[in-house]
This record gives C-alpha cells, structure tokens and sequence, in this order.
C-alpha cells in the first residue's frame, strides 16, 4: 500500500508505507479464528456458571460423593480446572457489575488476585504504567499483585509527602498514581530480587507465596519502616508475635526473615 503524506510545515512529498495485505484466504481463515476465540470465551463463562449451579445446589449427589469426583467422571476434567472455570464465570459476573469487560479468562485469573472493588483501580495503574489502552493480562496481572501486596499491608509513598503510609491514607484521587509509582518500584525489585536469592541462588519458593504459606495459621504484615519494609507474623494459637529485621525491598524483607526464623544466616 503506497501513501503520500506531507510533513508539516511543507509542501507535499512522496513517503512510502508498506503494510502487509493478507490474500482472500488469509482474511477469512483469520475471521473464523477470530471466531473461535470469541465462542470459545463465552463458553468458557457458561461452563463456568453451569458449573457453579451443579456444585451450589448439589446435583451431582446422585452418581458421586463429591463435586471434584463428579468432574472428573462426567467432563474429565481436574479439580484445578474446574475451580479455574467456575473463578473465570465468577470474576466476568462481577466485573460486568462494574461495567468492567474481562476478554479472557487469563485477565480474569489476573484481576481474581484483588477484590472486585479494586479492579477498576487495577485496570486504571495497568493503563497508566504500560501506556497502553488494552494493557495485556501479564501486564495486569503485576499491577494486581502489587495491590494484592497493599492489601496485605504493604505501604505506598504518599504523593505530597512523600512518607510511607497504608493506601487507605491517600486520598481516592490520587491513588492510582500512588500505586502506578509502587507497581513501577514493584517490577524494578522483581528484576532484581524476585529470581534468585541475595548469594545468587534459585529460591525453592517465591518470597510472596512463602508468605502468603504463613497465612493459614498466622497474621501476617507487610509495612513499610524508616528503614524500608519489615515483615511481622502473630501466630492466631499463642499469640506470639515476630518481627523481621528491615530491608530495602519487599522481597529482601521476606527473605531475611525466613532465614532468621528457619535458623540461617541472613
């Protein structure tokens, strides 16, 4: 395809534009896959939904003890997928609510990171971090683990003042530059930390999902101190309570703390 465009402030000249053409072929092959992705995610939500219904109202009670057993049998299907369809209906539903559209169950899985109230805010950082209007759902996914991480007591720099402070004390107008600026701090500590431990080594498990492991029987806070971030676990049974030392980043905090609590050298 050849265009003639002027630049500004001149006369018109000749500039060439290549783009690809695709042959009658090509075009309708792409309509029918086309076709398919979009069939193919809206049967997703009704699986998911259908799905939902069998498992709330207990229908499967006749021929299997169980929902998963049902599952497998009937659809050969694993208890982790379906979970992820019924999650996939679920999230769509809600977001829908919110006049939010979820165009893949990917981004769906992204935004089921955060509670439904957050996704607009999710989507609004995402948008402002990448540049882009239809960010992907990698992209959103690490926005939504950063909000994921201020709901478990992470801390944002407070735009005016700089401090670091709870993300309920920045004023709703400001709050996606807020978090835009610790999700930008988020990927930088990523790269740098989220990988391999301070020797250099492979970590057997992410610092965040270790973390999160601890849930199951304590409180567990992220917060951000003078001296950067600080982990703190009160066990639910006795009461005790465990601080971290403090570190630069998030994911150091973690890491030193697990060292320090399992018996190694930080």
């Amino acid at each position: 395809m050849r265009l003639d465009l002027p630049p500004r402030g001149q006369g018109r000249v000749s500039a060439q534009v290549t783009l690809p053409v695709l042959t009658p072929g090509e075009r309708l092959r792409l309509h029918e896959l086309e076709e398919q992705v979009i069939v193919g995610t809206h049967a997703g939500i009704l699986a998911g939904r259908a799905l939902k219904a069998i498992q709330a109202e207990r229908l499967y009670r006749a021929q299997h003890d169980t929902f998963e057993a049902y599952g497998q049998a009937r659809f050969n299907l694993s208890r982790a997928r379906l979970y992820q369809l019924i999650d996939f209906a679920t999230i769509h539903d809600e977001a829908r609510a919110l006049d939010i559209h979820v165009s893949s169950e990917r981004m769906a899985r992204a935004l089921g990171l955060v509670p439904p109230d957050d996704y607009q805010l999710v989507l609004d950082v995402t948008r402002s971090v990448t540049g882009k209007d239809r960010p992907s759902s990698a992209d959103v996914q690490a926005v939504a683990d950063t909000v994921r991480d201020l709901a478990a007591g992470a801390h944002v720099e407070h735009p005016d003042t700089g401090e670091s402070v709870p993300l309920t004390q920045v004023p709703p107008e400001r709050r996606v530059e807020a978090v835009a600026r610790a999700a930008r701090r988020g990927a930088q500590d990523r790269t740098r930390y989220q990988g391999a431990t301070p020797q250099g080594q492979a970590d057997d498990v992410r610092p965040l999902d270790w973390a999160d492991g601890l849930r199951a029987v304590a409180d567990v806070e992220l917060r951000g101190t003078g001296g950067g971030w600080q982990l703190t676990v009160t066990d639910r049974s006795s009461g005790e309570r465990r601080e971290g030392p403090e570190r630069p980043t998030v994911w150091d905090a973690i890491r030193h703390a697990r060292s320090a609590w399992e018996g190694e050298q930080p």
